[in-house]
């Protein structure tokens, strides 16, 4: 959060509106939550968090055992504490535990949430094999490679370019 206030700062602009564009430009897995009275009004993720996909629905009620929730209800002065990301991402199974950095407003009952995981990386994707066995994604450095070729050539079509 410090860096948010840092650039709203230094470009004159509002911690809220500097929160949302700092989650959806920089390239760690990031996501700035505006919650108005109690509520998930809007929520920008990163890159690397929508691909994942890490999904935090509007008009959620902000999330039982969340610090933001705490903070909310005056119930501790803790600004930063590590939760489950499965505790703000809906339908989440990657696991993994989020750093979430909070600050509440209280003249207009906003809280302002800073969520990114704890080891800068998003937890692989686990899958479950028909006998129940669970495996984490694996990546494969081919992935980014051409296709190997099949000898079948493709033409194009029977339009041709102008």
């Amino acid at each position: 959060m410090s860096a948010i206030d840092d650039l709203a700062e230094r470009f004159q602009a509002s911690v809220t509106a500097t929160g949302s564009r700092f989650a959806a430009v920089v390239s760690s897995p990031v996501a700035f939550v505006l919650s108005e009275q109690g509520k998930v009004r809007y929520a920008s993720r990163s890159k690397l968090l929508k691909d994942a996909p890490a999904w935090i629905p509007p008009r959620l009620d902000i999330p039982e055992g969340s610090l933001s929730k705490k903070v909310r209800a005056g119930l501790t002065a803790e600004r930063r504490d590590l939760v489950d990301a499965d505790l703000w991402f809906s339908e989440w199974e990657r696991g993994g535990t989020l750093v979430e950095e909070v600050r509440h407003l209280p003249r207009w009952d906003q809280t302002l949430s800073l969520l990114w995981f704890e080891d800068g990386d998003v937890p692989a994707q686990k899958f479950r094999d028909e006998r129940g066995t669970v495996y984490e994604e694996e990546e494969n450095e081919n992935d980014a490679l051409l296709k190997e070729l099949d000898g079948n050539l493709r033409w194009p079509g029977k339009h041709r370019r102008r």
